[in-house]
């Protein structure tokens, strides 16, 4: 019976949140999740009717004091992947990739990488974002050892994606990423073959508050955004809503509302996912057509 309500609130759009996390990300059909306590981090994988797989992530660090995830993604392939910053005894911190598949792991020093975001283009394909070598901003992860290892120069238009203290990164499709810097009102694009990459100002950002959160659907940019944005200062109960850039934001699916709290956990497939940190769970919102 557990098991047939799990679906029905699957396919209802409804994702229940076993435990407290602090972060989700709905990608590839699976809810991913931050959970764990300080030091001790765990991500949990949603999918369907299954029970919650749980990756405690210090199990891939047996030696570390403690660990920091910094960011998580997860691959077509189901594979999952995190960014973590371990402590060592003797005081060593170290910045690493650790790649969770089939009950398998694996960790690699990232070195000169000071990755802080990762997005997964392609099945065993991931991106990171951070300084690195060359000057540049973007870096292969994981993936195959053939073909570019790093683009996106910390200069000229993309050197304030740098000092940027919110970005979104995204793969929308394979060999592309994505990156949103709100408080800058730039949008990133970059072809991860030939390093193509076109900044394009949104003004449209500039002016949203901190509580907003972002995802991408295809070309589409979506925001979970405060109803009364004429207010100088938001109410801890902030009604959000779910809107849409086309030249101005445009308010979609009028008939939800979320609590200041709220986030954006994803986009695709028709919908819009909303971690609704309140309710503890995460939600399918159905987009209308482009």
């Amino acid at each position: 019976m557990t098991v047939w309500l799990a679906l029905a609130a699957w396919l209802g759009g409804v994702i229940e949140l076993p435990e407290p996390v602090s972060a989700v990300k709905r990608q590839h059909g699976s809810v991913l999740a931050l959970a764990g306590a300080p030091g001790a981090p765990a991500l949990l994988v949603l999918t369907g009717s299954a029970a919650p797989v749980r990756i405690g992530v210090r199990r891939a660090l047996p030696a570390a004091r403690q660990a920091e995830v910094l960011d998580f993604a997860a691959d077509a392939a189901g594979t999952v992947y995190a960014v973590v910053l371990a402590s060592f005894p003797l005081g060593r911190d170290q910045r690493l990739i650790c790649r969770f598949a089939g009950g398998e792991h694996r960790c690699e020093d990232l070195g000169e990488r000071r990755c802080r975001l990762l997005a997964a283009d392609a099945p065993d394909s991931v991106w990171c974002f951070g300084p690195g070598p060359a000057g540049m901003l973007l870096h292969r992860a994981a993936g195959p050892r053939a073909g570019p290892r790093f683009w996106l120069p910390a200069e000229g238009p993309f050197r304030v994606l740098r000092d940027a203290s919110r970005l979104w990164l995204a793969a929308p499709a394979p060999g592309r990423v994505r990156l949103l810097a709100p408080e800058d009102g730039l949008l990133a694009d970059v072809d991860l073959a030939s390093g193509d990459a076109q900044a394009r100002p949104l003004p449209e950002l500039r002016s949203l508050p901190g509580a907003s959160s972002f995802a991408f659907d295809g070309e589409r940019i979506l925001g979970l955004l405060p109803l009364d944005r004429g207010r100088r200062q938001e109410r801890l109960d902030e009604p959000y809503g779910l809107f849409e850039l086309r030249g101005a934001w445009r308010r979609i699916a009028p008939q939800y509302h979320w609590l200041r709290g709220a986030r954006l956990a994803g986009a695709g497939d028709g919908a819009a996912w909303i971690w609704n940190r309140h309710a503890r769970r995460v939600e399918r919102i159905p987009l209308p057509p482009p």
